[in-house]
C-alpha cells in the first residue's frame, strides 16, 4: 500500500481567524514553545516591534492601573459618605437638643450652613398648624407655584437641580437671583405638608442625578422633630 508522502499544509493555509481560535482554546500552547514566544514580536503603537511578553506585561499593568483606579474611586467615594454620615448625625443631635420649634428651625439653617455648606436656607409649611412660631413659614403658594409643588409634595420624594424662577422667588425671595442649585426636600409627617429647601451658589452643587438617601432622612427627620416639638408646646 502506498501512502505517499503527507502534504503538509501551508502557512498559507491557516486564516488568521483560525490561529487566534485556537490559541483561545489552547492558552497554555506557549508554556511548551518559550522559544517561539520570545522570538515573536508585536507593533507597538509608537511603531517599535515588542516582545509578546513584554506587551502581556504592558497590558497587564494596564489593566492594574485601571482597577487601582476605580479602587481609588470607591474609597473616595466610602470617605465621603463616612463625612456625611458625621455631618447627618450632628444636624440630628442639633435637632433633638432643641427645646423649641424656633430653636429647631434656628439650629436647622446653622447645621446647613456649618455642615453642608448651604448658601440659603428656607422652610415652607403649607398645611395650617396652630402654632406661632410655624404660623410665620405657613405661606399658600399663588396657582402658579402650587401645580409645580403638587407632584413634588404627591412624591414626598427629594428633587435637585434649578427649580423654575417662580418657586425660587416663592421660597427664597430676594435672594432668589443668587440661588444656582438646590435641593428641594418635601416635609411629610404626621399631618405636616411643607418643604425644605436648601440652595446653594454653584450650579452644581445639587444636580439632578445626584442621590437622596440622605435628603430623605433628613426630611423625616426635619418633619417628625417639627411635628414633636409642636406637640409639646401647645
Amino acid at each position: 500500500m502506498n501512502f505517499g508522502k503527507v502534504k503538509r499544509a501551508d502557512k498559507d493555509d491557516l486564516s488568521a481567524s483560525q490561529v487566534a481560535d485556537y490559541l483561545w482554546k489552547h492558552p497554555e500552547f506557549f508554556h511548551d514553545q518559550l522559544d517561539l514566544l520570545e522570538a515573536m514580536h508585536l507593533p507597538h503603537p509608537c511603531g517599535e516591534a515588542v516582545s509578546l511578553v513584554a506587551r502581556q506585561i504592558e497590558l497587564l499593568r494596564g489593566q492594574n492601573r485601571k482597577q487601582q483606579g476605580q479602587l481609588n474611586d470607591i474609597l473616595r467615594i466610602a470617605r465621603e459618605n463616612d463625612a456625611l454620615f458625621v455631618r447627618f448625625h450632628r444636624l440630628t443631635l442639633s435637632l433633638l437638643d432643641a427645646a423649641s420649634v424656633g430653636d429647631m428651625l434656628a439650629g436647622l439653617k446653622w447645621s446647613l450652613h456649618e455642615g453642608f455648606q448651604a448658601d440659603f436656607v428656607s422652610v415652607r409649611v403649607f398645611r395650617t398648624v396652630s402654632h406661632p412660631a410655624v404660623g410665620d413659614l405657613h405661606v399658600m403658594p399663588d396657582p402658579a407655584v402650587s401645580i409645580l409643588l403638587e407632584p413634588l409634595l404627591a412624591s414626598c420624594e427629594p428633587v435637585c437641580g434649578s427649580p423654575p424662577e417662580p418657586l425660587l422667588e416663592f421660597l427664597f425671595g430676594a435672594d432668589a437671583p443668587e440661588v444656582a442649585s438646590c435641593a428641594l426636600v418635601p416635609l411629610c409627617h404626621a399631618g405636616i405638608k411643607g418643604l425644605l429647601a436648601i440652595g446653594s451658589l454653584d450650579a452644581g452643587r445639587f444636580s439632578p442625578d445626584m442621590g437622596n438617601l440622605f435628603l430623605v432622612q433628613m426630611g423625616e427627620v426635619v418633619a417628625a422633630r417639627l411635628v414633636a416639638l409642636i406637640d409639646r408646646e401647645r
